[in-house]
């Protein structure tokens, strides 16, 4: 099974660090593993990232024919795409995670859904060193958009 993070980059950040996601791995990698530097990189994580809007999001997905299932876990809620059980999501208002045990077309559907709701969700998957944004952003909307 494998885990992705996903966060919602505030706009100006998410344009600033086109080209430099490494970058962006790199702390979000520290948040996850380094517990030394998990203060610190809180701070950070929190300036250049938007909270999720757990309630909103929530109804997108819903809407989406996506199964939300109410989870102990926090203050996160976990959904299910129907017919897709080997894929799950949980919600929360820093981060969404994605666990999955199928292939990578099965997670695909969660990032369209995502990209879809806001174009500005930078994944990770620390354990496997992936990293990127859901929807690409191009150059020429930096420069001129």
């Amino acid at each position: 099974m494998h885990r992705y993070d996903i966060y919602l980059l505030n706009q100006e950040i998410a344009r600033q660090f086109i080209q430099m996601e490494n970058k962006l791995f790199h702390l979000f990698k520290e948040y996850e593993t380094v517990p030394s530097l998990r203060q610190e990189a809180q701070k950070q994580v929190d300036y250049i990232c938007r909270p999720i809007s757990i309630h909103h999001l929530g109804e997108w997905l819903s809407s989406a024919q996506i199964t939300s299932f109410p989870q102990g876990e926090g203050d996160g809620f976990v959904y299910y795409l129907e017919g897709s059980e080997g894929v799950k999501l949980m919600l929360s208002e820093r981060r969404v995670q994605i666990w999955s045990t199928l292939d990578m077309e099965d997670e695909w559907l969660w990032f369209d859904h995502l990209q879809a709701y806001d174009p500005y969700f930078f994944a990770c998957d620390v354990e496997r060193e992936k990293y990127g944004w859901l929807k690409p952003i191009k150059m020429h909307m930096h420069l001129f958009g």
